[in-house]
């Protein structure tokens, strides 16, 4: 039995001793009263620890906190599902703690999804902060519109398998759901594109026009070696999402709509000269029965293995 209206932030922290503080108080400065903070140090080699320990001392009067001290680095998605597994809240968060929540993120977020008893999730907008201090919004002026019109047309499965389309740092889950459908797949690299999928596939999703995260774009970041040359590892995760897809699809538009994905993947796989991964987003392909130039050539690229990397690490 979950507490009804309560939410839990999970907060995992690696190496973020420059932002975890701001991190820790944009939980603590929310506009709603019933929320929980769970911190997590993975193992981080900086000084991450001991900025929670203090930040901790000093506020654990103010809202309920635990954390936990990871010896040593542990895959994200994991260590996120054996936190979940303590959370008995009716609501969770994933905050990482290079990122931060505007004060009114769960207030508002809460009050959509109590609207909204079966969805699975809420997202949000974000801004992006790019390290030169540039910063913009994750959607485009009047854009909203045009994602309430997905939603209720129920096309958010087939948008989210073509393109990036939630910001994940903004979304809020309902964590009965959330842990129904078995939490984060822990054999990935990364979380995001899988969940979505899958709590899309069969549950209503809710959207909120605010702006809720700042979500922070850095060199360190996971997402920043999305197509590391050589060795993404985020690739073979995306391989696998993809496979998942082909197996949870029911329409020819969503295999069209994954035939554009396998085709946007490979592309980047071979320019970066993953070539494994490569060779497996063709054979994916090809139970598809894909076909055209573009499929054509990236798959005389892959037989010949031509590297130039070094042009596309330029190029991006």
């Amino acid at each position: 039995m979950y507490n009804t209206g309560d939410v839990t932030v999970i907060c995992i922290a690696f190496n973020h001793e420059k932002w975890i503080e701001k991190a820790l108080v944009s939980v603590l400065f929310q506009e709603y009263e019933n929320r929980r903070l769970i911190v997590v140090d993975n193992g981080s080699s900086d000084q991450s620890a001991q900025i929670i320990r203090n930040w901790v001392e000093n506020n654990a009067e103010k809202l309920p906190v635990s954390v936990i001290y990871k010896s040593k680095p542990e895959p994200y998605c994991q260590l996120f599902n054996d936190v979940l597994a303590q959370v008995e809240t009716e609501y969770v968060v994933d905050l990482s703690g290079d990122d931060f929540l505007y004060p009114h993120h769960v207030l508002l977020s809460v009050k959509k999804l109590q609207e909204e008893p079966d969805a699975s999730f809420l997202f949000s907008d974000a801004t992006i902060l790019e390290e030169s201090g540039d910063s913009s919004s994750f959607y485009q002026p009047g854009q909203y519109k045009e994602i309430e019109k997905i939603i209720l047309n129920g096309e958010l499965y087939e948008t989210l398998i073509r393109r990036n389309f939630i910001s994940a740092p903004s979304v809020v889950f309902r964590t009965a759901i959330l842990k129904a459908n078995g939490g984060y797949d822990a054999t990935l690299s990364y979380e995001d594109f899988d969940i979505q999928l899958r709590l899309a596939r069969n549950n209503p999703v809710v959207f909120s026009g605010h702006i809720g995260v700042l979500k922070r774009k850095h060199s360190d970041s996971l997402s920043a070696g999305q197509y590391q040359i050589h060795k993404s590892r985020m690739l073979p995760s995306t391989l696998k999402v993809c496979g998942k897809i082909a197996s949870m699809n029911t329409s020819e538009r969503e295999n069209q709509a994954l035939k554009e994905r396998i085709l946007y993947e490979l592309k980047h796989a071979v320019w970066s000269a993953n070539f494994e991964v490569a060779k497996g987003f063709v054979e994916l392909g090809k139970k598809l029965k894909m076909n055209g130039f573009e499929f054509f050539f990236y798959k005389c690229w892959l037989l010949l293995k031509v590297d130039i990397s070094w042009l596309y690490a330029r190029l991006i």
